[in-house]
């Protein structure tokens, strides 16, 4: 597939979405940075499949390689972590011209980013994203975070890769369930932006979950070409790139009250979208067909896992803490059709508690 740009004028970059890409890894880091050191940033389960392919590719092309690894899961993406990662660059006399790939997800990615934003005020970054979560999402776009104090995501920077790597040969050894969380922001990309992409969805659902390789690699290659031209209209979501967090208002505040341990990343923002859509019936911005084909797809994806009752009122002020919100109040990403969203403000309390609790029936 042909090289998706996110043209950010001098930080533009490109995303390649290729099967067996990381054989390439080498030649195309080379290409771009001028490094002598790289540390591979990753967790032990990923390193073990695909780490000595990447060392491999890194060291033929002249680079001094050092792995690292780091615990798997939401809950290790903080500061301690962080700081382990920034202690063994400064061990290693890392320099400016150095660079640090992450190998992994999107809490590696996340960690990694923000570790490169800030060492020695920016070394060059390269993702490696190795989840379909993370191919679609996480890896593309230059949001780098940690969480916080059980808040996700609250302290990071926008910094932005020299280049994305999505190999879609990994996606072999995603377990099914992981496979489904990634497979939410595929659904989310066609309910904000391609109808057509949605309606592919519907009719050939069992051939994405049977794993077809032709076809998770065009859902990749459009996911990933929807959110290069949101991120290269508005880097730093001014405005249409809060539409890339359809779902996600609910979806972060959901993961953050289950502790990170009860739902994946896209079971949280399934159970987010069916809430957006809900609200938006409800508020009279599309009609009752278009929420219950955004539910459908989403139940029959297998994304609706089974949750506990939750306290109403305590993840409605987890809403709050949603970076889109402004002056007090949540902005929610609605939709209005498929293919089409809008932003927002003022939904009365009553509303929106009525339709957290129709989430638990």
């Amino acid at each position: 597939m042909k090289p998706i740009e996110v043209k950010l004028g001098s930080r533009s970059y490109k995303v390649h979405v290729e099967y067996g890409l990381l054989k390439k890894t080498g030649s195309i880091v080379r290409s771009l940075c001028s490094s002598e050191k790289i540390m591979i940033l990753s967790t032990p389960k990923i390193y073990c499949l695909y780490g000595q392919t990447v060392f491999d590719s890194l060291s033929s092309k002249g680079f001094k390689v050092y792995p690292f690894l780091i615990s798997d899961g939401e809950t290790h993406k903080n500061e301690k972590t962080l700081f382990k990662v920034l202690r063994e660059m400064t061990r290693l006399s890392f320099q400016r011209d150095a660079c640090l790939l992450a190998l992994g997800g999107g809490v590696t990615g996340d960690l990694g980013g923000f570790a490169a934003s800030i060492y020695m005020r920016g070394i060059q970054f390269v993702q490696c994203p190795t989840t379909f979560l993370a191919q679609v999402d996480a890896g593309i776009g230059g949001k780098t975070a940690i969480d916080f104090e059980g808040v996700k995501n609250i302290i990071g920077s926008f910094y932005q890769p020299k280049v994305v790597l999505a190999d879609t040969a990994v996606l072999k050894t995603l377990s099914d369930r992981q496979l489904k969380t990634g497979l939410a922001e595929v659904i989310k990309y066609g309910i904000i932006k391609d109808a057509t992409m949605f309606g592919r969805l519907e009719a050939q659902l069992e051939v994405v979950l049977r794993r077809n390789p032709k076809m998770l690699l065009q859902l990749i290659w459009r996911s990933c070409q929807i959110k290069a031209q949101i991120v290269s209209e508005d880097e730093r979501e001014g405005g249409k790139r809060a539409w890339l967090n359809y779902g996600h208002t609910l979806g972060h505040a959901l993961e953050a009250y289950f502790n990170y341990d009860v739902l994946t990343h896209g079971e949280a923002i399934a159970y987010g979208m069916m809430f957006a859509a809900r609200l938006s019936v409800q508020l009279g911005l599309c009609a009752e067909e278009v929420a219950d084909r955004q539910i459908n797809l989403l139940r029959k994806a297998g994304l609706f896992r089974p949750i506990r009752r939750f306290n109403v009122k305590k993840v409605y002020e987890k809403m709050f803490l949603d970076k889109k919100a402004k002056n007090g109040q949540i902005q929610f990403v609605l939709t209005r059709k498929i293919g089409l969203v809008t932003i927002q403000k003022s939904v009365p309390q009553s509303i929106v508690f009525s339709i957290l609790r129709q989430l638990q029936d």
